[in-house]
């Protein structure tokens, strides 16, 4: 569970907070890992009940809005990368960064923060 240092400070695109709600699943079960925050086509952020160890490999699982794709959900390879206690100490922030997508899907994260991505305030 403890943050790692490099990760979270070494993020090379800039993520997009989106404007709809989405639970990311742990892989192809119905066990809910967390709620999106911020997306890139590198990483993304989410919103959890509970810690998960850093450096661990994970199969997402992330339904999608059917505006953005034929498919309503995309599955790609992440690595955890930091976990920390939200300011609410009832919840966690976990950090991931993708390791394993295929084009179709990144044309689909694509999409969905042009069509759903919020502008980030200076």
């Amino acid at each position: 569970m403890a943050e790692a240092k490099q990760g979270y400070e070494q993020r090379r695109t800039t993520r997009r907070h989106l404007v709809f709600y989405s639970r990311v699943f742990d892989g192809m079960s119905s066990r809910v890992l967390g709620h999106l925050m911020d997306i890139s086509s590198e990483g993304l952020m989410l919103l959890s009940d509970g810690p998960v160890e850093v450096n661990e490999e994970y199969r997402l699982r992330m339904r999608l809005p059917k505006e953005v794709s034929g498919s309503d959900e995309i599955v790609f390879g992440a690595v955890s990368r930091w976990c920390r206690q939200d300011e609410n100490p009832d919840f966690y922030v976990i950090g991931f960064q993708i390791q394993d997508m295929d084009d179709e899907t990144r044309r689909s994260v694509a999409d969905l923060i042009e069509e759903f991505g919020v502008q980030d305030q200076p």
